[in-house]
């Protein structure tokens, strides 16, 4: 009687073993059916043909979870690579100099207000403190291109190593882009260089803002300069009159 029960309840290793061989066999079989990719066949695309690719991020630019893979055709492939950036905006400032007190934030101010409502880009004007500083509004979405170009120098020894650090704020409470940070010695007082900071962002919301920021660290000395020499002079015609500060902002078009 016991015997019977262990019978009956217990599976033959051969069993066991033909299943494993069948299963072995299958993948085998989809082994030898699944071909490579180098032996299709070689076609000139046409546009409304399709390839295979991973959906990274959505049409507003949020994270994709998981990545999952799509279909694109080559009609809006195109589209996509046939953009380009379209110039949005473009300010200096030609005040003698912009400066912060040492460890506090300096919103960086640009020129003159610019832009509607119905612009993709604003620029609106502030006082240069850490709550009234110029501010750019983006009022449409998209993917832009901001490049900064700041002219640092010293105004008091040239023997002084000012550590200015900058950054850029979105919507006064999130950080975009690296900290910069300017850490190197003058020739002389007054004699700046220019210092480019370029950003791509993915604007996803209208009415956006983004404020542009620096610090002074260590030394209490540096400052954003126009260059004490007018580097226009005796040109004809003359040419713009040179700045602190300049914005320039693009959009992907």
């Amino acid at each position: 009687m016991i015997l019977s029960i262990i019978a009956r309840f217990t599976k033959s290793p051969l069993e066991k073993s033909h299943k494993f061989i069948c299963l072995q066999r299958r993948q085998n079989i989809n082994k030898k059916n699944m071909a490579q990719i180098s032996s299709y066949p070689l076609l000139v695309p046409q546009l409304l043909d399709k390839v295979l690719g991973s959906n990274v991020v959505d049409s507003s630019g949020n994270p994709v979870v998981g990545n999952p893979t799509c279909q694109y055709n080559f009609t809006d492939i195109k589209t996509l690579v046939d953009q380009q950036y379209i110039p949005q905006l473009e300010s200096s400032s030609s005040v003698a100099s912009q400066t912060s007190a040492l460890n506090l934030i300096h919103s960086i101010r640009f020129g003159t207000p610019s832009g509607l409502d119905s612009d993709n880009v604003q620029l609106l004007q502030g006082g240069g403190t850490a709550t009234a500083g110029d501010t750019i509004r983006f009022n449409k979405a998209g993917t832009y291109q901001i490049t900064l170009t700041y002219s640092v120098g010293v105004t008091q020894s040239a023997a002084n190593i000012p550590y200015l650090v900058f950054r850029t704020l979105q919507d006064a409470t999130t950080q975009v882009g690296p900290t910069v940070a300017y850490n190197q010695k003058f020739e002389a007082i007054n004699n700046p260089v220019p210092l480019v900071i370029p950003i791509t962002v993915q604007i996803t919301k209208a009415s956006t803002l983004y404020n542009f920021q620096m610090a002074r660290s260590g030394v209490n000395d540096g400052d954003l300069l126009v260059n004490a020499t007018p580097i226009n002079a005796g040109i004809i015609p003359t040419v713009t009159a040179a700045s602190n500060a300049t914005i320039q902002i693009s959009k992907f078009i």
